[in-house]
């Protein structure tokens, strides 16, 4: 008999196809199942007085044929989860995030306008927030991000303009926090971004131009952190990314156009990085990523054309990675995404085409990962919405045969892989709306049949499977703004109505919590020094994730060093078919050696050593004996005048190096102990190890809240810019194309030959969702020409054919 659970995935459970099924179902009339209960004949119980061995016979039958029955019925009991509807929105919905495990969202219900809405989960818990525009009219909630327990967005009251507001999830506390450009005028906040607590965002006050602001969500604590541009004159700060505390952006001084720029969230403080395009035009700053502590972005050369970049917050260390694109052409890097401190992202080279790159920072480490379409022209895999889940990018791409499909990458060439054709044949699925729950990835995808719907993939192909047809039928339901909270995901999607609905989908039953010790122990106390600690797990018959200090984190067994003293959380979940449990701990306590008779000789030398930061994450700086130029050097931290710990100043710095410091080697970055992250003062300095030298600069003040953890980056969504050629090669000196993805901003738009003279070129003010364009090209213009099509924050180059 062929069990009824081994059938295709996706599909639904159809137990009166299985021949063997149907003949026991037609038996139901020699025994009754309700509710897991079978009954006998009542004939059977007056049997068992005479012949008591027949009864025992007749159980054991009735016995094996409820087992094969069960079998049958098993697909029906364990039906997989469907999403449900908590409420019909006929205007639409816009963003959703999570308040402490309550969805705060935009929304239009039809009668009081896109406003600001809450929900528990449930239908009846799915309510208006606040009506902030009383009425029909909207206030069209915008650019919501949450930070320490509180939504700051734009909004509009009717009265004050587009300015910036916050709730705590309750309507008395959905407020106004101030009318930065007072008088119904718009202060149009922007680019929200989280460092350390603090909101920092761009705002126009009317007087000084669109600037960089910050705030604590208090009327006084909004504030304008500096005039770039100084006086009415806009610097445009754009590509907000938090790396480490240290707030970068591109905007314009006046003089050096757009460049990288950085603030601590002071006036003095928020300095230009590096004019990398020397003159007024500047660098186009785009992309921006945290990789590890290092900041990688686009920037634009006159020399080298658009390419891949990073900086470590100086001008020295503001380095080009690459020229992949050699020469003055562009590479078009987008997508920069970290795997394991490796930069992942979509480059264009004139040998494959626009495919996967990786880069480690160095232009050697700079490489194409696959040829996804081996080729060129048309032959491209154009990898797009890379998005890490489960120690791996799935992202889409293009090949021969199948169209635009899911693909994976473990960052080698032979793991670059096709995860499934969703959509069998040439007609792509276009997955998009990715999310990643429990080291599952859902997403939207298509097919011919079902139309834009939910899907999960676990990175196999048989594991990527439609969670539900929203929408019945070919119809689209389109899900996006996928958001998990706590094993549940919450969307948007078109249902059977027409309209746009919340659902909620729990595909899960939370296996239990994992047991993590050490030799059976949650809590372990060692002396600094002594054997690392091992800790273990058990009760998981799933994969172990755990995460530590410094937001260090794997699976599985869990290593921990004990050259650091101070106490140690460790907190692990299972993860089982992508349901996860509860969080489990357990934590080590790793003690200074008390009254060491022996601290060795008195260490001497020419030293030179400075502690520049000091914070809640790491303390960092360099050493180095003047003497001994490529000797590493062992440095002792202290908090309050005890010992904190040691670390080795082995790190390689470009700048050292550059300043004739040895062969570089000389810098540290000492974790920030969790047992100093208590709220408490402390005075921090630093030494070289058994010696008399106090690094300069110390000591340093040092206030980290408890469980203080570096906070996320936030990121603007927008859509990627599109260029469609309708005719290549150019007939009829006409060069016509269509620009998408640019809507409602301007466009740049030139036609040149490869050696960078101009052919034609256009200024569009304000960019329709489909933008038909059309060039004349002189004959006397023939052979390979370059078309640049470049909106506010994105640009794509196409080669196009001129015959004579």
């Amino acid at each position: 008999m062929i069990h009824p659970s081994v059938r295709p995935p996706g599909t639904k459970p159809d137990a009166s196809g299985i021949p063997e099924c149907r003949r026991l179902l037609g038996q139901t009339d020699r025994l009754f199942i309700l509710t897991g209960i079978w009954l006998l004949p009542s004939s059977t119980f007056a049997s068992f007085v005479t012949n008591p061995h027949h009864l025992l016979l007749n159980i054991m039958k009735k016995f094996t044929f409820l087992t094969h029955l069960l079998a049958c019925w098993l697909p029906f009991l364990s039906a997989k989860a469907q999403p449900i509807s908590l409420k019909s929105f006929s205007g639409g919905i816009t963003e959703i995030v999570s308040l402490n495990g309550t969805l705060i969202f935009s929304a239009n219900d039809g009668s009081t306008g896109l406003e600001i809405w809450k929900s528990d989960g449930t239908a009846g818990g799915t309510v208006l927030l606040k009506d902030i525009n009383p009425g029909a009219a909207s206030s069209s909630p915008a650019r919501l991000i949450v930070i320490n327990n509180t939504v700051f967005f734009a909004a509009n009251n009717g009265s004050t303009g587009i300015e910036l507001w916050k709730t705590d999830g309750s309507a008395a506390g959905t407020v106004l926090v101030k009318d930065i450009r007072p008088g119904g005028y718009d202060s149009t906040p922007g680019w929200m971004t989280d460092v350390n607590g603090t909101l920092f965002f761009r705002a126009d006050n009317g007087t000084n131009g669109s600037e960089i602001w910050k705030s604590n969500g208090t009327e006084a604590g909004t504030t304008l952190v500096k005039d770039i541009n100084y006086g009415s004159a806009h610097g445009d700060p754009q590509y907000l990314t938090n790396v480490n505390g240290t707030l970068f952006f591109k905007a314009n001084n006046g003089a050096n156009g757009s460049e990288l720029w950085k603030t601590d969230g002071t006036s003095v403080g928020t300095v230009m990085v590096k004019d990398i395009n020397p003159g007024i035009n500047g660098s186009s700053i785009a992309y921006p990523a945290n990789i590890n502590g290092t900041l990688y972005f686009v920037a634009w050369q006159s020399a080298t054309g658009s390419e891949l970049w990073k900086s470590d917050g100086t001008s020295a260390g503001t380095v080009l990675v690459k020229d992949i694109y050699p020469g003055p052409f562009p590479s078009e890097v987008s997508f920069i995404t970290n795997l394991n401190g490796t930069a992942y992202f979509k480059a264009y080279d004139p040998t494959a085409g626009t495919e996967l790159w990786k880069s480690n920072g160095t232009a050697a480490g700079t490489t194409l990962l696959k040829d996804i379409w081996p080729g060129i022209a048309d032959a491209n895999g154009i990898p797009g919405f890379l998005t890490v889940v489960n120690n791996q990018i799935f992202f889409t791409a293009n090949y021969y045969g199948t169209g635009r499909e899911l693909w994976k990458t473990d960052g080698t060439s032979g793991g670059t892989v096709l995860v499934k054709d969703i959509n069998p044949g040439q007609d792509a699925s276009e997955p998009t709306s990715f999310a990643d729950m429990g080291g599952v990835l859902y997403m939207s995808a298509k097919t011919a049949s079902q139309g834009f719907e939910l899907w999960k993939s676990n990175g196999t192909e048989a594991g990527t499977v439609l969670v539900a047809d929203v929408n019945p039928g070919a119809a689209d339901s389109s899900p996006y703004e996928l958001t998990p909270i706590n094993g549940v995901l919450y969307f948007a999607a078109t249902g059977s109505n027409g309209s746009k609905q919340l659902f909620r989908l729990n595909p899960c039953v939370a296996p239990p919590a994992p047991n993590l010790a050490s030799n059976g122990q949650t809590s372990v106390t060692v002396t600094q020094n002594a054997p690392a600690v091992v800790l273990t797990v058990s009760n998981c018959t799933g994969t172990l994730n755990w995460t530590g200090p410094g937001n260090t984190s794997g699976t599985g067994t869990i290593t921990v060093p004990t050259s650091v003293t101070g106490t140690f959380v460790y907190s692990a979940t299972c993860n089982v078919s992508g349901c996860v449990s509860a969080t489990s701990s357990a934590t080590v306590i790793v003690q200074p050696v008390v009254n060491n008779p022996n601290p060795g000789p008195v260490v001497t030398g020419n030293f030179e050593g400075y502690l520049d930061k000091v914070e809640c994450v790491s303390i960092r700086g360099w050493v180095w004996d003047k003497d001994k130029p490529n000797t590493v050097m062992k440095l002792e931290f202290f908090a309050n005048g005890n010992s904190i710990g040691t670390i080795d100043a082995n790190i390689f710095r470009q700048d050292l190096k550059d300043q004739g410091k040895g062969n570089g080697e000389h810098a540290y970055s000492f974790p920030t102990p969790a047992s100093i992250k208590n709220g408490q003062t402390y005075t921090i300095s630093a030494k070289v190890y058994n010696s008399n030298y106090v690094l300069k600069w110390a000591p340093k003040t040092l206030s980290c809240p408890s469980g203080s953890r570096v906070a996320t980056e936030s990121a603007e969504n927008q859509k990627t810019l599109e260029v469609v050629v309708l005719g290549n090669p150019i007939q009829n000196n006409q060069v016509e194309f269509e620009v998408r993805g640019a809507e409602g901003e301007p466009l740049r738009v030139l036609l040149t030959d490869l050696q960078g003279r101009t052919i034609a070129e256009r200024h569009i003010e304000q960019a329709a969702a489909t933008e038909p364009q059309r060039l004349s090209v002189p004959n006397s213009a023939s052979g390979i020409l370059l078309l640049r099509v470049s909106s506010l924050r994105q640009a794509q180059t196409i080669k196009l054919l001129k015959a004579n």
